[in-house]
């Protein structure tokens, strides 16, 4: 990481440092779109919808955005992408990231990541025997819940049984039909675990082969209890797969053991398990006084992981954020980007983004309103994207992946392909239909259309106005990437930079001396480039004439190049099957190549 130059003091301005203003044109080169903001009634609207159920479609508008009826690019999203720059631009720190603790299941996996997984859920030497826990989940307060272990019988806390697909019905039960995700209060007679032989495909001889499971078999359960079923335990239905047959079933709580309590931090990553397709058990305590759930323990007793079925959702050992180097997150060190922009704690940003507003007629900017086609978010669990991969590993085995469980950086920042812009829009009639949900509006301005805005800055030295300007203005053919849709082509645009600055010496000593504005200063903007790429080279110990040299910039050259953009095909989203597969994010020079 470069750190910056000197802070400089805030109650007064400084010969050697540059105060003013930066006049920016952008142009969109492929059609644009930035949300307008809810009316009160919109808003309302929106609540209204989203309470009465989740799976509904949530109300948007479908304008640009234009408080006051007036069309802008906010000022937010322009400092936010021209941050981002800086930080890449000048080797700074790893900026904002959401340091959550992600979770996987890999039940049938082959890879690593399926190994390490069954490593820590079942005992593989003793034919995949549980070495997970069942329990009882209860809520102690506000955000506070413990588990009530279940009792050990023959052996074992937990059990499986049969069900008929079709109908629901559980084995030597009468009318016990449960939901996809369901658990009822049962009595049984406990067995001990034995080996059973089950079936799987195999794709080498194409045909089912033999092997050996190590569980305890149920035969018969009742809602009663009776001669034939004296224990008490709960039955859970965890999903009604096409394959699956069979439902768990665990003992009641031991009131000789002592409630094992959950950590805060494991409540707020399960909370942040955005990727859970699962039940969330914490919602459903809303509900239920308590709820069967099974978990899984460390070395020194406490939970790290917990779910509604037996092989449920395992929360990764690290952190997004420990995958980060540390020099990349020293909060003691301040990085260009920081001194320009400021921070929390130490001292105030130095620039200010106006809005740019439409220069022209609304009506002649806006294409029609359209459906484009489905985006879903970013996926950082597809770790082969966003984690380094070793070649040495992928050598000894092509699934030897590297996940969050490894040491592996981070792979750096999310940046989009620029794309023609010309494929955005949903034509399927089907896919709209069955899918409407997941499917929006927008109202997003022509290729073609200008907006103009200004960047105010104060008391920046040489450095930190060439790193902004060298950030602003790319070279001929790179353009930015602003608003939705950049998976898509939407959002690419080019800004041209014209520089003003103030004299603040002439300015205090006449009075009339700014009276019709600043000096146009753009003629200089080179010359503050240039401080900026010396600087940086030079921290770098880099022998070359331009930054632009630098393999990590070239890396950046290629991604904003609009010019010599790659074919669209080159760049389409991933499809579900290629997911699957695993492939390795390839650099950008090796796209373009």
């Amino acid at each position: 990481m470069i750190p910056s130059e000197k802070i400089p003091e805030f109650d007064r301005y400084y010969s050697e440092r540059f105060t003013g203003y930066i006049e920016i044109e952008i142009k969109t080169l492929t059609p644009l779109y930035i949300r307008d903001t809810l009316t009160e009634d919109e808003y309302k609207q929106k609540l209204e919808l989203e309470n009465k159920s989740k799976d509904k479609k949530q109300y948007t508008n479908p304008d640009f955005f234009s408080p006051g009826g007036l069309l802008r690019i906010p000022g937010s999203s322009l400092r936010g992408m021209i941050r981002t720059m800086i930080e890449i631009m000048s080797f700074g720190k790893f900026g904002f990231f959401d340091d959550t603790r992600l979770y996987y299941r890999a039940v049938g996996d082959t890879s690593k990541l399926g190994i390490d997984y069954r490593d820590k859920m079942v005992d593989t030497s003793n034919n995949y025997f549980p070495k997970f826990k069942a329990g009882i989940l209860k809520a102690k307060g506000a955000n506070k819940y413990e588990i009530l272990p279940s009792k050990v019988l023959k052996g074992t806390q937990i059990y499986r049984i049969n069900f008929d697909k079709r109908t629901g019905i559980v084995d030597g039960t009468i009318d016990l039909k449960l939901e996809e995700f369901e658990f009822k209060e049962i009595y049984f007679n406990p067995v001990s675990p034995q080996n059973h032989t089950h079936y799987r495909w195999d794709k080498k001889s194409q045909k089912e082969v033999p092997y050996q499971l190590y569980y305890a078999k149920l035969t018969s359960v009742s809602l009663n209890q009776d001669n034939s079923h004296l224990n008490r335990g709960y039955i859970i239905s965890s999903g009604h797969m096409d394959k699956k047959h069979m439902h768990w079933v665990i003992n009641e709580p031991d009131d000789s053991i002592a409630p094992v309590e959950i950590d805060e931090e494991v409540i707020m990553s399960y909370k942040n398990d955005s990727q859970r397709k699962a039940p969330d058990l914490l919602e459903v305590l809303k509900t239920k006084k308590e709820v069967p759930c099974f978990y899984l323990i460390n070395d020194k007793g406490k939970i790290v992981s917990f779910g509604h079925t037996g092989m449920f959702r395992l929360a990764y050992e690290k952190t997004i954020g420990d995958h980060i180097p540390a020099e990349l997150k020293n909060s003691n060190i301040t990085d260009i980007a920081e001194a320009i922009f400021g921070n929390e704690k130490t001292h105030a940003g130095r620039v200010f983004f106006e809005d740019a507003y439409l220069n022209g007629n609304p009506e002649d900017a806006l294409l029609d309103t359209a459906i484009p086609k489905i985006l879903s978010g970013p996926k950082p669990t597809c770790f082969q994207h966003y984690l380094e991969q070793k070649p040495e590993n992928l050598e000894a085995h092509p699934k030897n992946l590297a996940h969050y469980n490894s040491d592996n950086p981070i792979r750096g920042y999310k940046l989009y392909w620029h794309r023609s812009g010309n494929n955005w829009i949903e034509t399927d009639q089907e896919n709209i239909k069955k899918h409407s949900t997941q499917y929006t509006l927008i109202t997003p301005v022509k290729a073609g259309a200008i907006f103009k805005g200004r960047i105010r800055f104060e008391n920046l030295s040489k450095v930190d106005l060439g790193a902004l300007l060298f950030a602003l203005q790319l070279p001929e053919g790179l353009a930015h990437k602003l608003g939705m849709g950049k998976p898509l082509g939407l959002g690419s645009v080019r800004i041209t930079p014209k520089l003003y600055l103030s004299d603040r010496k002439k300015r205090y000593e006449d009075l009339f001396f700014e009276w019709n504005g600043l000096r146009d200063e753009t003629e200089k903007i080179i010359d503050f480039k240039k401080a900026f790429e010396k600087y940086v080279l030079t921290s770098l110990n880099e022998n070359k004439t331009s930054l632009w040299e630098i393999e990590r910039i070239k890396e950046l050259k290629v991604m904003l190049d609009f010019q010599n953009k790659p074919d669209d095909e080159k760049t389409e989203y991933t499809d579900l099957e290629e997911f699957r597969k695993r492939k390795i994010l390839p650099h950008p020079t090796e796209v373009k190549g």
